[in-house]
């Protein structure tokens, strides 16, 4: 098994709808190795809203508790849209494990976004698994990744 990418706890939050899956993905988290971090929510028989745990992990991201998120909700749509407000958060929805390569090598995705409803358990584990062990390309991916940092997402583009 290679070393963890990341030397500090991965922040990992969920809607009512992914309480099931985030506690499986915790599991598999400490059993490779890295520390979790469990923003919540810990109950399925309440409904909330996943726009508030999706900030509860850019909180931590902005704070630097954490280089790593991981959020679940029924679709996935709500916590990747709520937390790409933000010119720091890399947020990605994937459904494969062949989906992870890209986002991590060539958009040093910090923020791995999964739908409880959409992604089976297993296939949960395989996406998380090489999520984690894809490190980001340097160069001009690096440079894409400044840019996409300095963008003002208040003005329409011109």
């Amino acid at each position: 098994m290679p070393p963890p990418l990341t030397d500090k706890p991965i922040a990992i939050a969920s809607d009512h709808r992914g309480v099931a899956l985030k506690a499986r993905l915790s599991a598999w988290l400490v059993a490779n190795g890295y520390g979790v971090n469990d923003c919540g929510t810990d109950s399925a028989a309440e409904r909330v809203d996943a726009m508030d745990y999706a900030l509860r992990l850019v909180d931590e991201i902005r704070a630097g508790r954490t280089d790593f998120a991981l959020g679940i909700c029924g679709s996935g749509q709500m916590m990747a849209i709520t937390a790409n407000r933000f010119p720091f958060m890399r947020a990605t929805l994937l459904h494969t494990a062949a989906a992870s390569a890209p986002a991590r090598q060539h958009g040093d995705a910090n923020m791995l976004v999964l739908g409880a409803d959409t992604t089976e358990p297993a296939a949960a584990e395989h996406i998380l698994a090489a999520f984690l062990a894809t490190p980001a390309l340097g160069d001009r991916y690096a440079e894409r990744r400044e840019r996409l940092a300095k963008l003002d997402v208040s003005q329409p583009p011109t």
